[in-house]
């Protein structure tokens, strides 16, 4: 996300969850209505906002990591997800190889300043057997290049339209 991408999160992070946290709940709630996590697993997510997910996934015992590029809506985190959100953007992850057994992008990768590099920095942080739920906008131009992105650089497991997002649930390349 380039310099003018953060004002924007920036300038709207008091109101960021009252604006999109409903919406962004039932996006990981169809995620999780698909693939069974199990207690115990490491999760990075990716674009994380206010960290609203960490809420959710703390009920199944997850060790949940975010990354968000934006101070302002790390700033209005809960003081238990802050503290759990390095600031990175989701080109250049801050975390060794293999480290994620998922890797969760919501509404995400259509900020990226580079979605491909995105992607593989992705594939480098997750452990060998990983899954990736990965959502953009369909409203996005850069939809169909998403979109072709995501379907060359793994394998895709499940694909569907929600509301507002094209969703994704993928494994990494055979």
């Amino acid at each position: 996300m380039d310099e003018r991408g953060d004002d924007y999160y920036s300038s709207i992070a008091p109101g960021y969850d009252e604006l999109h946290g409903a919406e962004q709940d039932e996006k990981l709630r169809e995620f999780l209505a698909r693939v069974e996590l199990r207690e115990g697993i490491t999760l990075v997510d990716v674009g994380c906002g206010t960290g609203r997910s960490m809420a959710m996934l703390d009920d199944l015992s997850i060790q949940w990591h975010g990354i968000e590029p934006s101070a302002g809506l790390i700033e209005h985190a809960a003081p238990a997800a802050r503290i759990r959100i390095k600031q990175a953007r989701g080109e250049e992850l801050p975390f060794p190889d293999a480290s994620f057994d998922v890797i969760l992008s919501l509404t995400a990768l259509q900020n990226f300043d580079d979605p491909q590099k995105g992607l593989r920095e992705m594939l480098r942080v997750a452990k060998p057997g990983a899954i990736f739920l990965i959502s953009f906008l369909k409203k996005s131009p850069k939809r169909d290049e998403l979109d072709r992105l995501v379907r060359e650089g793994f394998q895709s497991v499940d694909a569907w339209e929600q509301s507002k997002d094209l969703m994704y649930i993928c494994s990494q390349p055979i």
